[in-house]
């Protein structure tokens, strides 16, 4: 992830989970690129752009860390975080 793409997903985490002003861009990034290692790193080649599921799960997965429940998180989300696997297997025309 660029530092555009970083700044730009910062931004959207503050605004769509109401993160309040005090708590700075800097730890918002780090959780991001936590979540960027931790998410990503579960179906490799992804692009934060242009897959728009990633970019969701790694958002959710910033706000469970910035809650302190990174354990919640996988839980919730591993059924979508496999079937977000097996989507990128298979590409649109059903072709391995």
């Amino acid at each position: 992830m660029n530092e555009k793409e970083l700044a730009s997903l910062v931004e959207e985490m503050r605004e769509e989970f109401q993160i309040p002003p005090y708590y700075e861009d800097k730890q918002l990034a780090n959780l991001a690129k936590e979540g960027e290692h931790a998410v990503g790193r579960l179906n490799p080649g992804c692009s934060i752009t242009e897959d728009l599921t990633y970019r969701m799960l790694l958002k959710n997965y910033m706000y469970y860390a910035y809650h302190h429940r990174v354990s919640e998180f996988m839980e919730n989300y591993s059924s979508m975080i496999l079937t977000w696997q097996m989507e990128t297997e298979v590409d649109a025309d059903g072709n391995a």
